[in-house]
């Protein structure tokens, strides 16, 4: 079995998977190296989410492996189809190739800023999912520099739970769809 292979409920090789290393649950960040997309992590799902809805596709940039999973396994949980970028240049090419419905994006990332990642979204990417930014950063001149690079959402993760992020993301797509409608 390998990273990004779906594998179903119940079997010896579900069980497997969860004895295995958080970090093999990560994409390979040398998937790109070929011009790729990289792997996704192991959906346990399958169908449509717990509420009868078709799975939302979200791609969470976050390096911390911990925080990752963590977040990784509520969203798919409840149904959610989810892709882990690593880094700020995986999670970029992950967003122009994958076509996530929303982004969660971490700031401190090891190879960039996620504010320079918003920038690049705004300037490269127009019709971009929404950016929901996940940080330890509550600064206000943080957060308001966030919100006009475009950031539907600014979370400081020690006041939410992965379990608010994940009951909230349908409504933020909602809400970015509402804001990108022509008003009357």
């Amino acid at each position: 079995m390998r990273v990004g292979e779906v594998i179903p409920d119940g079997s010896a090789a579900s069980a497997a998977a969860f004895q295995r290393p958080v970090s093999s649950w990560f994409p390979d960040p040398t998937a790109f190296a070929a011009g790729g997309a990289p792997a996704t992590s192991a959906t346990l799902m399958r169908g449509p989410a717990r509420d009868g809805h078709e799975p939302i596709h979200v791609l969470l940039i976050e390096d911390d492996p911990a925080i990752a999973e963590m977040y990784r396994v509520q969203l798919e949980y409840d149904g959610h189809r989810v892709t882990v970028a690593t880094t700020g240049e995986i999670g970029y090419k992950s967003m122009a190739t994958g076509k996530p419905d929303i982004v969660l994006l971490d700031l401190l990332l090891p190879d960039r800023s996620g504010l320079e990642i918003m920038s690049d979204i705004k300037e490269q990417l127009p019709s971009s999912p929404p950016v929901v930014i996940l940080s330890n950063y509550g600064e206000p001149a943080m957060m308001d520099r966030g919100f006009s690079l475009g950031a539907l959402e600014y979370l400081v993760k020690s006041r939410v739970t992965p379990a608010s992020v994940s009951q909230s993301i349908r409504g933020w797509i909602e809400q970015a769809r509402r804001g990108s409608e022509p008003q009357n």
